[in-house]
């Protein structure tokens, strides 16, 4: 689905360069009958690119603008997800995928940073994450063959998971530490 995505935005980037091609150069060599058909075409084609181009920046830019927490509390599971892959971006992880919603072996999203692969598993919970967590992401980048292991949550963390973290070498990030990565937010 993804490749046939990519494949139908190059084919639109195709047209809109051959709309914009005919309208400031080759448009006066076209008969008149032709321009008759073409010129809205082209001009047709242009703006969809343009209202499709604005579209596109404002989702992969600015789409989390002004978020708070609160509306995070209340994202499902697949969502938050999405945003914590968000928030890595703009907090210098680069090559992030955001694995399938199910099955995933415990990691949610891959990213690297600073030549390391990352593993994270993303819990928006209401109460505190516990130890299954922390197991789940360590075996997932076992599985995955990563770095660094991170479970990240809107919430806070047992003290039972926070001592296997520190014997598995998992990093904690708990609703503090959302709070500072939130802080590359657009405002």
């Amino acid at each position: 689905m993804r490749r046939l995505g990519k494949r139908l935005y190059r084919l639109f980037v195709f047209g809109f360069i051959a709309a914009l091609a005919y309208s400031l150069w080759l448009r006066q060599y076209a008969p008149g009958l032709w321009r008759q058909k073409l010129d809205p075409m082209s001009f047709g084609l242009i703006v969809a690119f343009v209202l499709f181009s604005a579209a596109q920046l404002y989702f992969h830019h600015f789409r989390y603008r002004d978020v708070k927490l609160e509306q995070i509390d209340s994202m499902d599971g697949e969502a938050f997800e999405h945003f914590c892959g968000y928030l890595l971006k703009r907090n210098g992880y680069k090559h992030i995928e955001v694995t399938q919603y199910s099955g995933d072996q415990g990691i949610d999203i891959i990213a690297q940073k600073k030549g390391q692969k990352f593993g994270i598993q993303c819990k928006r919970y209401s109460g505190f994450v516990g130890n299954k967590a922390v197991q789940e992401v360590w075996a997932g980048k076992e599985f995955y063959k990563l770095d660094q292991a991170i479970v990240l949550t809107n919430s806070e963390f047992s003290d039972s998971a926070q001592e296997l973290a520190e014997q598995l070498g998992v990093t904690l990030i708990d609703r503090n530490g959302l709070r500072r990565l939130m802080r590359r937010l657009p405002g």
